[in-house]
């Protein structure tokens, strides 16, 4: 199936209070923007959002793993801490948000837990990755 980077973060955007309720903060309130909008930023870079996806597919590496890594030193810039300790409000949230990527956005079907390790930053230890995409997915723009 061939999805824009526009159209999924539209889907988002319109969708994570309905799918997430215990999360529609993470959306709405000024005093998590700076993390919901660097989200949306990975979710719109299409060369970004092509990494996550293959490394969710082939590698099960979980999106969430993926997106801290990438975005290191501005998680340590928006926490203001060297080792970038998210609450746990914001850990579970950037983890439903990626699950509303992949879960109701791309249509993947079953997900699984894994280790994830990251004890050094973050303080994330599981995170889920996502398999079994109704359909192959394709990025555009």
């Amino acid at each position: 199936m061939i999805f824009t980077t526009q159209s999924i973060a539209t889907h988002v955007e319109m969708q994570f209070p309905a799918h997430y309720c215990h999360f529609r903060e993470f959306q709405e309130s000024p005093d998590y923007r700076l993390y919901w909008d660097k989200c949306m930023e990975a979710v719109r870079d299409r060369e970004l959002l092509s990494h996550i996806i293959f490394c969710n597919d082939l590698l099960r590496i979980p999106p969430i793993k993926t997106f801290l890594l990438y975005y290191e030193q501005d998680l340590i810039r928006i926490t203001g801490r060297e080792d970038a300790a998210l609450e746990l409000f914001v850990k579970k949230a950037i983890g439903a948000f990626w699950g509303m990527v992949f879960k109701f956005a791309l249509g993947y079907q079953d997900q699984e837990s894994v280790s994830v390790s990251l004890n050094q930053r973050f303080f994330v230890r599981t995170a889920t990755y996502f398999k079994n995409p109704v359909e192959p997915i394709k990025l555009e723009g």
